[in-house]
């Protein structure tokens, strides 16, 4: 017997069956048998409820959200009850199964139709840090015009407001900066839709992720030029 056709032997006996990413050991008297469906079907469940649980995180982390506006947490409830409500009728359908098969489609719908981890979480993650970041613009806007109105102030008292006036040209840049590559950036994550192809979906998330952590940085800059004129405006 080659070892080719001993190989194949080995694995018909053993009756491995491949439950996305789930290694169920099949009774070799049959692929279907009780046991291995239990053994699958408890291990769908047990992954259903990990994003059940996960889901009600992200809910709860949404509505302590300071920054959160009122249409996103809105969008981000909405999207978690669906998800919460379609997940819970999958459960459902799995203790009903009696197939590996219909395991099978149920796990992969479990992953494809919902994803839970990869970009729910990122979506509830990134929308509240986004909102914050815009919130921050807000302010960092509001407290550079109060600084251009004092060094305006103090150029017409005499004083040289040179390094002052670069400060806050430098602090407008950052802030402009944050704006832009904040732009539609949240609006373009809540869009995004669940699939087969985690690598796409993941991906796009890393896009928004970047841009939210370039848009802190500039936000951090224009602190600091603030900081400088606020230590010149001091007596």
């Amino acid at each position: 017997m080659t070892r080719l056709l001993r190989t194949a032997v080995a694995l018909a006996v053993a009756g491995v069956v491949v439950l996305v990413g789930v290694l169920v050991v099949a009774e070799p008297a049959r692929a279907d048998d009780a046991t291995a469906v239990a053994r699958a079907k408890a291990e769908v469940t047990r992954r259903i409820d990990l994003r059940l649980a996960a889901l009600r995180r992200f809910d709860a982390a949404g509505k302590g959200a300071r920054h959160l506006t009122d249409a996103h947490e809105a969008t981000l409830h909405t999207l978690i009850t669906e998800d919460a409500a379609g997940l819970g009728a999958l459960k459902t359908k799995v203790a009903l199964e009696t197939t590996l098969a219909a395991l099978r489609a149920d796990a992969a719908s479990m992953v494809n139709d919902y994803r839970i981890f990869i970009l729910v979480g990122p979506k509830v993650r990134l929308t509240i840090a986004g909102d914050a970041e815009q919130a921050a613009i807000g302010r960092l806007q509001s407290a550079h015009d109060k600084l251009a109105g004092l060094v305006t102030e103090a150029k017409a008292a005499g004083k040289d407001t040179a390094a002052a006036e670069q400060n806050l040209a430098d602090m407008q840049a950052a802030i402009n900066s944050a704006k832009t590559r904040l732009d539609g950036q949240i609006a373009g994550l809540l869009a995004v839709q669940p699939g087969p192809d985690g690598d796409a979906i993941r991906a796009k998330v890393a896009t928004v992720r970047r841009a939210l952590g370039a848009a802190r940085a500039d936000l951090r800059t224009a602190i600091a030029e603030a900081k400088q004129v606020r230590d010149f405006l001091r007596p």
